[in-house]
């Protein structure tokens, strides 16, 4: 029975009825929605997720490319007539080979003999001039100190580099301008 006692005084009193909005709800610059028909927007979902996938799968596919070579790349008038310029390979016969062979053989014996006449000119002087000098110790001790000093007149040396000055305290270095060559090889 309470509960019907309290249903009576519920329809007695007076009821309220209070609406509020959202203030960004109602604003001048918010665009009135549509109706949309489920199925129409169901349909454009789809669309668009399909787009998508195929956006990411053409991502994935040219992500795998290497980086094109600017020496490697065909022009189009080579890639034509590409099997017109393409020769066909030398094949030698047995005495061409045998005399490449003995040709690059006599070459390789001339080279090293030549190293090895280059080698003895240089340790015949390395060995002459050590003998002078010590025959020269023997006979006068301060020409040799003279003679093992190295002349500044002969070679002139000229040295340019970095000095070894500490930094600048608070030294604000300027702004250069800085051109980016970087090549983009996104497509």
């Amino acid at each position: 029975m309470s509960f019907l006692s309290n249903l009576a005084k519920l329809s007695l009193q007076p009821i309220r009825f209070i609406h509020q909005t959202i203030p960004n709800a109602s604003s001048v610059f918010m665009k009135r929605q549509k109706k949309i028909d489920p199925e129409v927007a169901k349909q454009r979902e789809a669309r668009r997720r399909k787009r998508l996938e195929k956006e990411i799968r053409q991502m994935q596919k040219h992500s795998k490319k290497p980086k094109p070579v600017d020496e490697l790349t065909l022009d189009v008038k080579s890639a034509k007539n590409i099997e017109e310029r393409r020769r066909p390979p030398t094949e030698l016969s047995l005495e061409q080979v045998d005399e490449r062979a003995v040709a690059l053989k006599d070459y390789s014996r001339s080279r090293q003999a030549l190293q090895r006449e280059d080698d003895a000119w240089i340790r015949g002087a390395i060995e002459s001039q050590r003998k002078a000098l010590s025959e020269l110790k023997k006979l006068s001790p301060t020409l040799y100190t003279a003679a093992v000093q190295p002349a500044p007149n002969d070679l002139p040396l000229t040295i340019q580099g970095p000095s070894l000055t500490p930094p600048i305290k608070n030294y604000v270095a300027p702004d250069g301008d800085y051109i980016d060559t970087t090549r983009n090889w996104a497509a």
